[in-house]
C-alpha cells in the first residue's frame, strides 16, 4: 500500500468511526462536522507515511473519539520501523558492523529511529 492509499485508509476509519457514532447517538451533527473539518485540514493529499503519522498523533488530543486510529497508525508505524531496523542490523553484522548494529539498536530501542521518506 502506498503513502496515497494509506491516508485514505485512515480517512476512512475516521469516517466509520463517524458514521458509528452518530447512529449510536453518542456524537451529534456539530461534533461530526468539527472532526471532519479538522480530518480535512489535517491529512492532505501526497502526505508521506511518517507526516500522516505524525499527524495522527494528535488527533486524540482534540478528538478523543479517534483513539482507536491513532493507536492503529501507531502501531503500523513501530512494525515498519522494526523492519527496517531488523534488516539493517542484519545487513551490518553480516558485515562484521557489530558495533553500529548495537547503536542502531540503542536508538531503537529509545525511539530515536524515524522512517526514511
Amino acid at each position: 500500500m502506498d503513502d496515497e492509499e494509506y491516508r485514505k485508509k485512515v480517512e476512512r476509519e475516521i469516517l466509520q468511526i463517524i458514521e458509528n457514532s452518530l447512529k449510536e447517538r453518542q456524537m451529534n451533527a456539530d461534533r461530526a462536522t468539527e472532526i471532519a473539518r479538522y480530518i480535512v485540514s489535517s491529512l492532505r493529499p501526497h502526505m508521506t507515511f511518517n507526516q500522516i503519522h505524525d499527524v495522527v498523533q494528535n488527533f486524540d488530543e482534540h478528538f478523543s473519539e479517534l483513539v482507536p486510529v491513532v493507536l492503529e497508525v501507531s502501531r503500523e508505524y513501530q512494525e515498519k520501523v522494526k523492519n527496517a531496523v531488523i534488516n539493517h542490523v542484519d545487513i551490518l553484522i553480516k558485515q562484521g558492523k557489530i558495533d553500529e548494529a548495537h547503536t542502531l539498536l540503542k536508538k531503537a530501542n529509545n525511539n530515536e529511529i524515524k522512517l526514511k521518506e
